[in-house]
């Protein structure tokens, strides 16, 4: 029989399924006319089988004989990552890419294959080499995108996808969750409603719902997508999760405490569940009894695991156990360092030093104050600080004026600035008066776009935006800055004592605690000089001590009428988002000043620290 016989017949018995004839005649090829198609055959067919010990030394001559053949490398690679070899297989994909056909099937195959190996960004230099897109193609864009965390090209993607197939439910998700991912809740919520009117009715997508109006905090909203769940019949842990958290946030805490019981029935490590009975319950003794138990032990790193340390810490310190309390406020932060280790996420003291620096360099020529000139009703207030400095106490006491509204933490002008200017190739030599008279409207624009609020004054209280009050200055017309400082020992315990996301890596060591709140005040120091006129300093303890006195001097600052009643502030039941949700239910009080003499012995190498950085600085 000559070759061509034998591969045909292989080829035949192969499709049949007659495994056993399929692999004689291959063998039979090899041996006799060393035929490349027969190696490539033979290997396709242990592949096949599952035999990978036997199919990839085949690959491997078939490939060396002809490395530019893509289907034996397409083969080949899906053969290595079927035998979990995927540095292999990255390796074969990496020798064929660039010499693939313009053929959107191969193409498409190829960028799959490398994207289901953990390889998005090779897979999108593959798709890259297509000359005309298409809807698969697109969708493998979109993707990829997305797990390399750049939101915003994958948002594109979906968008030009729900564009096209404005029918196909899949698009307007993805879109809803990358705009979400974006902060961009508006077109996260028009895209989840579109996705909610083709899709059939479930509780789960209404639970997702809720969940995308929390992030929005629309609480209102949250409420009606729960409660059409609930109507549903939905009994998963998803929706008394949910419960809990938004019945916290509506001030329901009768309601929350049930539904956190609900929620350690069905996951006993639930965080949310616990925070909720200690800080709303007060089950400080349930709390330490049960959590104790799980975290005495070797301590698994989770999320859970994190946080429930802090609750544990906590109840411990309603209980005035310091000792105990610090003992796991450590245990809690350390596992946030090993965190930030294993992300390459540590604190960097270098970094923060030349990040200020160049923050002091977004600056205008501060306009002069004219003589008798009248003082108008600023249009924006940004209250900044460290965190758990007092900025949602002063947000609460500003949001009294009948005329303000909050945003809240706003990410609006950090993300813009960042984009805008941090990008920029000349960010060290640009002219700032120039860039700033040439880019203020886009800043203005996209701030109001993105915080959507129609009042006369907006109050913003994100308090890292310390960093950039030489661009509020240039971007916002009559802009009023507070600054919230507080005591270096007692702002430290706050930041040590709460859990903080993986970007405040300060957060979980005294050390770089100290350095963080150090240039924090040193940049805030530059700021109050360089403008009077717009920044005002605001001390915490002093606010606390002198309530009417001091909130007075902050409304007249801010061109603002001041009224005693404001101080009621804590009667009126708001949604708050951040760890003071329970502070500003309260009157203003003294109770935190000189919290931190409970931890005196715990915070020498806080204090030495400190100190040894004001006298280096001297």
């Amino acid at each position: 029989m000559n070759l061509n016989n034998l591969l045909h017949s292989a080829e035949s018995a192969h499709k049949s399924g007659d495994y056993i004839l399929a692999e004689k005649q291959y063998s039979c090829a090899i041996k006799n006319f060393n035929s490349n198609d027969a190696t490539y055959g033979l290997a396709t067919l242990y592949f096949q089988k599952k035999s990978f010990d036997l199919a990839i030394p085949l690959f491997e001559q078939a490939a060396k004989k002809e490395p530019f053949a893509y289907d034996i490398a397409l083969n080949f690679a899906f053969c290595l990552n079927a035998a979990q070899q995927n540095n292999k297989a990255l390796e074969i994909i990496n020798s064929i890419k660039h010499h693939l056909p313009n053929d959107a099937h191969v193409i498409i195959s190829f960028a799959n294959l490398a994207l289901s190996i953990g390889h998005p960004d090779v897979s999108i230099q593959i798709l890259q080499s297509l000359k005309a897109t298409c809807i698969q193609s697109q969708q493998l864009f979109a993707t990829a995108y997305m797990k390399l965390e750049d939101w915003g090209s994958a948002k594109a993607y979906w968008q030009e996808l729900s564009n096209k197939a404005p029918s196909v439910p899949l698009y307007w998700e993805k879109l809803a969750f990358c705009a979400g991912k974006r902060r961009e809740y508006t077109q996260a919520i028009d895209a989840f409603t579109t996705y909610i009117s083709l899709s059939n009715k479930n509780s789960d997508n209404h639970l997702k719902f809720a969940d995308l109006y929390i992030l929005s905090r629309d609480i209102k909203d949250a409420r009606i997508q729960l409660d059409i769940a609930i109507e549903l019949g939905d009994v998963s842990l998803t929706r008394y999760d949910l419960e809990a958290r938004i019945c916290r946030l509506e001030n329901n805490i009768k309601q929350a405490i049930i539904s956190a019981d609900k929620v350690i029935e069905l996951n006993p490590i639930s965080h949310i569940a616990w925070a909720i009975k200690q800080e709303l319950g007060k089950q400080y003794d349930q709390c330490i009894s049960k959590l104790t138990k799980n975290y005495n032990s070797k301590i698994t790193n989770t999320y859970e695991s994190q946080h429930n340390l802090f609750t544990l810490a906590k109840a411990y310190e309603k209980t005035e156990q310091y000792k105990l309390a610090f003992e796991y406020f450590t245990k809690a932060n350390q596992l946030q360092l090993e965190q930030q280790k294993l992300n390459n996420a540590e604190y960097n003291k270098k970094t923060v030093i030349e990040e200020h620096s160049d923050y002091k360099k977004i600056v205008i020529q501060a306009k002069l104050k004219k003589l008798n000139q009248p003082q108008n009703q600023p249009q924006n207030i940004f209250i900044v600080g460290m965190p758990r400095s007092g900025t949602t106490l002063m947000d609460r006491l500003i949001s009294q004026h009948p005329e303000i509204q909050s945003c809240g933490e706003n990410e609006a002008l950090a993300f813009s600035i960042d984009k805008k200017i941090k990008q920029h190739s000349e960010f060290k030599h640009i002219n700032w008066q120039a860039f700033f008279s040439k880019n203020t409207t886009y800043f203005r624009e996209y701030y109001q776009q993105e915080t959507a609020l129609n009042t006369e004054t907006i109050v913003d209280k994100m308090p890292h935006n310390f960093r950039y009050v030489g661009a509020m200055v240039a971007i916002f017309k009559d802009v009023k800055i507070i600054q919230m400082r507080r005591s270096p020992e007692d702002l430290a315990l706050s930041i040590y004592s709460h859990p903080f996301a993986l970007h405040h890596n300060y957060a979980a060591k005294l050390e770089s605690i100290a350095h963080t709140i150090y240039y924090a005040n040193k940049l805030m120091d530059y700021w109050a000089n360089l403008y009077p006129d717009n920044v005002i300093d605001v001390n915490y303890e002093q606010l606390a001590k002198t309530p009417s006195t001091t909130s007075a001097e902050i409304y007249k600052f801010c061109n603002l009428q001041w009224h005693d009643d404001y101080l009621n502030f804590h009667q009126k039941a708001v949604s708050s988002f951040t760890f003071s949700e329970l502070q500003v239910r309260k009157p203003i009080n003294t109770s935190k000043i000189n919290f931190s003499r409970h931890y005196d012995d715990q915070f020498k190498v806080f204090r030495e620290t400190y100190r040894q950085l004001i006298q280096d600085n001297c």
